[in-house]
């Protein structure tokens, strides 16, 4: 059997004492204690699955229709709105299912009335920034955070080039959104030597009559008709968006696990 974590295992990965946390988890608001510091013991408790008795009875992760967050960054262009929305909806409708809800995040607050946060699409940058504010769990989809603090949710591109190798034997343009995080763009222009970035629907009609190799349903739609085949995985999206919530239910669960990362083809 594991050994019980205790509020001591937690002050000392922490690098606080077992008074510094106790204070923490009883939300002693009228202490000095820096947000760095409150931070870095939330992270503690969460990475030791850290099961306080004073508050357990309290925590977001009992109640059963849970209502879970999706954060759409700004400035996206026009295409990656329809990316985002699409990918809002279908895991809105898989958390109907099980009774939970979803909701926009539009503003990159802390949130107090989520019992979780999804932010897909972000620069690990921004993610950790999003992070810090919030004291619930966060996964992260389609960027590279490298933490195992953190979940996240990535697509397997040297995967999905074989697929595309299979799809169009003489060669294609994989044809998507850029990636925010930088680590991830180099790792899909790494696996894809021929990607086409678009942006706007004029960036989608020069694709015309080209063999087009794509990962989101949204643009297979939009290209369907206009270049000379389009091809996208069969349920990769689906895929990817169950692997999302999996692991927001891990995240809020607090259940220990080793595994962090997941990649999707």
């Amino acid at each position: 059997m594991d050994k019980k974590v205790t509020i001591q295992d937690v002050a000392d990965a922490a690098g606080v004492s077992k008074t510094t946390v106790s204070f923490i988890l009883n939300g002693r608001d009228d202490l000095r204690i820096s947000e760095q510091t409150k931070k870095k013991v939330w992270q503690v408790i969460n990475m030791l699955n850290y099961r306080p008795n004073l508050y357990a009875k309290n925590l977001r992760g009992t109640k059963t229709n849970k209502v879970i967050g999706f954060f759409q960054d700004g400035g996206l262009s026009e295409l990656e709105k329809l990316c985002f929305y699409d990918f809002f909806d279908r895991t809105a409708r898989m958390l109907q299912e099980s009774g939970q809800r979803a909701q926009l995040l539009l503003s990159a607050d802390r949130f107090d009335d989520v019992d979780a946060i999804v932010a897909k699409g972000l620069p690990k940058a921004g993610f950790l920034s999003l992070a810090e504010r919030n004291y619930i769990p966060v996964v992260a989809g389609d960027c590279r955070v490298d933490d195992p603090i953190f979940y996240e949710v990535n697509l397997d591109y040297p995967g999905l080039k074989a697929q595309a190798d299979a799809a169009f034997p003489g060669g294609c343009v994989y044809v998507c959104t850029r990636p925010r995080d930088g680590i991830l763009c180099r790792h899909l222009t790494e696996a894809f030597p021929e990607v086409r970035f678009v942006e706007t629907w004029a960036d989608l009609r020069a694709l015309s009559g080209q063999e087009v190799f794509v990962t989101e349903p949204v643009l297979k739609g939009l290209l369907t008709g206009v270049c000379g085949k389009v091809f996208c995985p069969e349920g990769l999206a689906e895929r990817q968006a169950r692997q999302i919530l999996s692991c927001v239910a891990l995240a809020v669960s607090r259940e220990a696990r080793e595994r962090h990362d997941f990649l999707i083809r």
